[in-house]
């Protein structure tokens, strides 16, 4: 059977900065803590507009009143060929972007935590899935808003 290639190919994936550490417990601790910050930033390349970065700064705290939690913070990032036959202006364009390559980078970012807390004498990290159909929506109003201040 021949598998056909997808137009979007993955270039390049790199973790850019980690940061995690251990949280202990303490008498002032009431209730578990599971926060998740994430931005998001899409770039396309000035010289070649086929080539699209998604980069990812997430912040996550996983912690409990009664064991040792995780505090994270990453950063990293996936670049991203599309096919030069698809149009830059197209729908089929936007969706690569804005659901695959988006997807891609964030299940990377996952498998990433996950395997480097699996080392940590504490709960593995997973990251939780996410709508990124709202956080690319997010992100583009927030690029509109920027570009009209």
């Amino acid at each position: 059977m021949e598998i056909r290639r997808s137009e979007l190919q993955q270039e390049m994936f790199v973790v850019l900065d980690t940061q995690i550490y251990i949280d202990l417990p303490d008498d002032t601790k009431s209730k578990n803590i599971d926060d998740l910050d994430i931005v998001l930033k899409i770039y396309k390349n000035n010289e070649d507009d086929h080539l699209v970065r998604i980069y990812y700064e997430i912040k996550a705290k996983k912690t409990y009143p009664d064991k040792p939690g995780l505090c994270i913070r990453v950063q990293a990032s996936g670049d991203f060929r599309i096919d030069a036959s698809i149009d830059v202006n197209s729908i089929q364009f936007g969706q690569l972007v804005n659901f695959s390559a988006t997807a891609i980078t964030y299940n990377n970012i996952r498998a990433y935590l996950q395997n480097i807390t699996s080392y940590y004498p504490v709960d593995t990290y997973i990251l939780p899935a996410i709508d990124l159909n709202d956080l690319c929506k997010k992100y583009y109003e927030n690029q509109k808003e920027e570009n009209q201040g």
